[in-house]
């Protein structure tokens, strides 16, 4: 009984331990505040951050309806931003750290050099970012009156002047876009208007221009970045550039409009530009390579049209008699292609060719060639030897060799292999009248009927040869004239599993570039032993 009673005592005094350490706990969680530096931060909910320093017009980003923008409170006619769109990624570097940034100690609150102001929906914080702390790499900011240590970064990350939150590279989309428009003054007037993917150019009628030229502008405008905000608006002059994703300025989504030249106010070493993301000043080299890029375009047609006939990778192309050979299948038609010959057309259709003048007759061939973006070329194959992107005023001359590899026949790309078998899955074989029958071991064969060998053992080495060649038959070449026919032979194929099959060649008096035959609906060219192979076992 006293054991119990002791036991029950014990069992009590650790429940109440227990009590007390949960109840103690859980006071500590409900007293743990948050190091969060904006607790519940939301950036969906911001709509306007405001960065105001002593001496300095304040900074105004704004959610707009099609993005950040900067807006300046009080526009005048100084003012060197009135409404132009932030950038995106600045803004979204702000909020993060608006979101992930914790304190480390509170104190009272130190001098700020600059407040930024956020407000999200009915909220409204104000932080203010003083000095770092002298050895390490934390600073002291306000946060709503409230004084407390971050790390540098974060103090950094939300202490932004009116440069960090421009667009800095306003062309930084060229080479997305589907149409560059360059107009002014150079040393002489400028007129470029640039459109698709490859680039062609407008000089009447539009040309393909080499992929070079088109590289280096865009390179060129696409570097074009603002380092210095001008001390007065509005002085830029001479390049008007504007850049689309439609086919014309009028119906595309998206625009950019700069003019770029002249003298930066305030920094005359620098070359002013102004625009769609506002007024700025770039490097001169940087507007030295775009003049260099124009001044190369600006050549004759002849020294800036794509001297490659097709520059571009290839999903497939209609070949005369409308068969289409599909490089994604590897296929010609209904038949399966030959890699070799297939990457020699695609070669060819690569290959540079001399600039000449269109021939005034019809072309006589056509190629269309789509390549693996969807865009589509029509090549005009003339009898002249030159081909030209059709509405193009010059023509290609390829070399000689290339010329016969756009010209080859669709069936000379097709797999030359006939079929592809086993040899020692070919059981029998019969040549005209007479049949020769696999035996039980391989090299063993059994004729019938016997004929001119009188009874002796067949040439089981002859018949092997001529069963290697015809497992596997590769033509060497076609056939366009008449044929006649002088032996038909048949393969019969036994695979291990599965039924039987055949194959059959008819085949003609032998020539000198090979062995004619008809096999699977084409009259093409064995090896010329194939020829004498089977005259030799039909007797």
């Amino acid at each position: 009984m006293i054991a119990s009673w002791r036991g029950l005592a014990i069992a009590a005094a650790l429940a109440v331990g227990l009590a007390l350490v949960v109840g103690l706990d859980l006071s500590l969680s409900r007293g743990t505040e948050s190091r969060a530096l904006l607790p519940d931060f939301d950036p969906d909910r911001v709509t306007e951050l405001v960065w105001e320093r002593a001496g300095q017009a304040a900074i105004h980003v704004a959610r707009g309806a099609r993005g950040w923008e900067i807006r300046a409170p009080a526009p005048t006619a100084s003012s060197a931003v009135a409404q132009v769109p932030a950038d995106a990624g600045a803004v979204g570097d702000v909020l993060a750290a608006l979101r992930g940034a914790r304190w480390h100690r509170r104190g009272e609150p130190a001098p700020v050099h600059t407040t930024l102001a956020v407000v999200a929906g009915g909220d409204r914080h104000v932080i203010g970012i003083g000095e770092p702390i002298a050895g390490t790499e934390q600073t002291w900011i306000v946060v709503d009156g409230r004084g407390v240590v971050v790390d540098r970064w974060v103090a950094r990350a939300l202490d932004r002047d009116l440069l960090a939150l421009r667009i800095k590279a306003p062309l930084a989309g060229v080479r997305r876009s589907q149409t560059i428009v360059i107009e002014g003054e150079l040393d002489r007037h400028v007129a470029l208007h640039l459109d698709g993917h490859p680039r062609q150019l407008e000089v009447g009628a539009k040309i393909m221009i080499a992929a070079d030229l088109s590289d280096e502008l865009e390179r060129a405008l696409g570097d074009v970045t603002i380092v210095r905000l001008p001390d007065a608006p509005g002085a830029a002059h001479g390049l008007a550039i504007t850049t689309s994703d439609g086919d014309s300025p009028s119906r595309a989504r998206s625009v950019a409009n700069v003019v770029l030249g002249g003298s930066c106010p305030g920094a005359p070493e620098l070359v002013a530009i102004s625009g769609f993301a506002g007024d700025g000043c770039v490097e001169r080299t940087t507007f030295a390579a775009v003049e260099h890029a124009i001044s190369r375009l600006s050549q004759p047609p002849e020294a800036v049209i794509e001297r490659r006939p097709i520059p571009f990778e290839l999903r497939r192309v209609v070949l005369a008699g409308d068969i289409v050979l599909d490089t994604t299948a590897s296929r010609v038609g209904d038949r399966p292609a030959d890699p070799a010959r297939v990457a020699e057309f695609l070669a060819a259709l690569a290959a540079p060719a001399e600039v000449v003048a269109r021939p005034a007759k019809p072309a006589t061939q056509y190629l269309v060639v789509t390549g693996r973006d969807g865009a589509a070329i029509t090549l005009d194959l003339f009898a002249e030897h030159v081909v030209a992107r059709h509405g193009e005023p010059l023509a290609l001359a390829p070399a000689p060799g290339a010329w016969n590899l756009l010209v080859r026949p669709a069936r000379e790309l097709r797999d030359v292999t006939l079929w592809l078998e086993e040899p020692t899955t070919i059981t029998a074989v019969r040549i005209d009248d007479v049949g020769y029958q696999r035996g039980a071991i391989i090299g063993e064969w059994a004729r019938q009927p016997a004929g001119a060998t009188g009874g002796r053992p067949v040439d089981a080495k002859a018949l092997e040869a001529l069963v290697g060649l015809l497992a596997a038959p590769r033509s060497v070449g076609f056939v366009d004239d008449q044929m006649t026919i002088v032996h038909r032979v048949t393969l019969v194929v036994t695979p291990p599993a599965g039924a039987p099959t055949e194959h059959v060649l008819a085949l003609g008096a032998p020539r000198a570039a090979g062995c004619p035959a008809r096999a699977e609906g084409e009259a093409i060219l064995l090896p010329a032993n194939v020829c004498a192979q089977v005259a030799a076992l039909a007797r």
